[in-house]
């Protein structure tokens, strides 16, 4: 009979009887799988023979408890966001490296007792903490691909994400946003930003990051993970603040968060939307002798003190600027060098994004997003046939139309009001602007020019192989928007009362869509 064993035989007889030899073979058998206990990681899967944990900082402690320790236990570890080269692997167990990446090693680990404990640790064997900081790269990968390759150069500790990784949260934009990080050969952290946790993106961000809230030690300095995705901290994230940086013995303490507490800008408000929060918050960062506490969510580069605490601004990694160059509208991430107790930090400017054409940028009044094709192709999708008419009654453009509802595009960034006003514009500069009745048409609208739509597809072909896309559309009922059509859907002053032409609405080589206040 073969038998199939993991273990290795322990111990081989050889017994003699009635002159014929007898082989009896005692095995150590496998144990079932451990129970798995994580301190400093997380753990994104686990099956019967291994668990991949994410590393949430330089230090983890992996610990596995069987029930018996009769038999060998034996299990895999998948150690994922580490420094290959600088991390130790620390244990009584037997632990063999029997795979390992530019950010992963996977770990077989073998024991006799019932308890096994891993730990991957980075030595402090420096005077010196180097780390980078970018924020707001909203799904425009070249950013990250900047700072990941200035990272492999240069070898910082680690490299910190102060959120809004993805447009808005799908799997395709997280699976998008890991390929980039994935290159990095040293830790990225990050923590959610809004536009992460949009459509179920919350949920998405933690199978692919963990937790958005936590903290690590390295040398002599605390850092501190604070989820504010939601533009609030609920009263139990507030306590574990305030409890984690009070027990810290650390000498400095630096906080990471995606928005800020306040906008250094003056008459602007693109921070905490809870002001009783956000004075708590910062009560609490003063009261615990925070040094740094750095934020993404308003697009540029700031470096003001409150009260004794610095307060550093990095939302400049690909997502449209919020500001001139001068006042810190530059595309950018913060180099930080920690010598002792000084602290360096320097914006390094990054390329300013290319955009295809098949791309765009859509802007609200406080938030914006660059959409790709696949991201558009991720949300739900109008379809049908439509023409126009050009200024001299001729008819043009008819064809099947596939696209996403101007309507849906805004919602990603705070839809529009009835006193605003849409400007759509091209990459050559033309451009045309539209009423809230437009995008949100009433019964009566709806019935003369039907859904607007940014089309990306046209009769089968998708941009950038369409030569006019991408394009908007008007999809009325009787499929023709006629320049009567065009002339009944104009708001005073936009339009017909502009360009008597239905076709001047369809809008060609769509780069930015925007609303303008008032």
């Amino acid at each position: 009979m073969e038998l199939q064993v993991k273990a290795l035989a322990a111990l081989a007889l050889i017994l003699v009887a009635s002159g014929a030899a007898i082989f009896l073979f005692a095995f150590q058998s496998a144990r079932n799988s451990p129970v798995v206990l994580v301190e400093g990681g997380y753990v994104i899967s686990q099956d019967s023979e291994l668990v991949t944990v994410r590393a949430m900082g330089l230090d983890v402690n992996i610990t596995l408890a069987w029930e018996s320790d009769i038999g060998v236990g034996s299990f895999v570890i998948n150690i994922t966001n580490i420094d290959v080269a600088r991390a130790e692997i620390i244990s009584e167990a037997d632990v063999a490296a029997i795979a390992h990446g530019t950010s992963f090693e996977v770990l077989d680990v073998s024991t006799s007792e019932d308890v096994a404990l891993v730990q991957i640790q980075v030595p402090y064997a420096e005077d010196t903490i180097s780390f980078y900081v970018l924020g707001d790269s909203q799904g425009y990968q070249g950013g990250i691909e900047q700072v990941v390759a200035a990272a492999n150069e240069n070898r910082p500790n680690f490299v910190f994400h102060c959120g809004d990784l993805t447009p808005f949260g799908q799997e395709t934009q997280y699976l998008d946003v890991v390929d980039a990080l994935d290159d990095c050969n040293v830790p990225v952290f990050t923590t959610a930003g809004n536009h992460d946790i949009r459509l179920d993106g919350g949920e998405r961000y933690l199978q692919h990051f963990g937790p958005s809230t936590y903290s690590f030690d390295f040398g002599p300095a605390h850092f501190v993970v604070f989820n504010t995705s939601t533009s609030d901290a609920s009263e139990d994230e507030i306590q574990w603040l305030t409890t984690d940086l009070t027990d810290s013995r650390a000498e400095q303490k630096y906080v990471f968060t995606h928005i800020p507490p306040f906008d250094p800008r003056p008459e602007s408000s693109h921070s905490m939307v809870n002001l009783t929060t956000a004075e708590r918050i910062m009560n609490i960062f003063e009261d615990n002798g925070v040094d740094v506490v750095f934020t993404g969510h308003i697009h540029l580069f700031n470096n003001s003190i409150v009260n004794g605490v610095r307060y550093v601004i990095t939302g400049g990694a690909g997502a449209s600027l919020y500001a001139a160059p001068e006042d810190g509208g530059i595309y950018h991430y913060v180099e930080v060098t920690i010598i002792e107790s000084l602290q360096t930090i320097e914006a390094v400017t990054l390329d300013s994004p290319s955009i295809a054409r098949d791309m765009i940028f859509v802007r609200g009044i406080d938030e914006d997003v660059t959409l790709s094709l696949a991201d558009l192709l991720a949300m739900p999708i109008a379809e049908g046939h439509s023409s126009f008419q050009n200024q001299y009654d001729n008819w043009g453009g008819q064809g099947t139309y596939r696209g996403v509802q101007l309507s849906a595009l805004l919602d990603l960034v705070g839809g529009m009001t009835v006193s605003d006003r849409l400007r759509v514009s091209s990459n050559d500069g033309y451009e045309q602007y539209f009423s809230y009745w437009n995008v949100y048409p009433n019964a009566s609208w709806q019935s003369i020019q039907g859904d607007m739509i940014l089309a990306f597809e046209f009769n089968g072909s998708l941009v950038p192989e369409w030569s006019n896309g991408m394009r908007l559309a008007m999809m009325p009922s009787d499929q023709g928007y006629s320049n009567d059509d065009c002339q009944a859907t104009s708001a005073p002053g936009m339009g017909w009362y502009v360009y008597p032409s239905a076709g001047s609405r369809w809008v060609r080589y769509v780069e930015t869509i925007e609303v303008v206040s008032g």
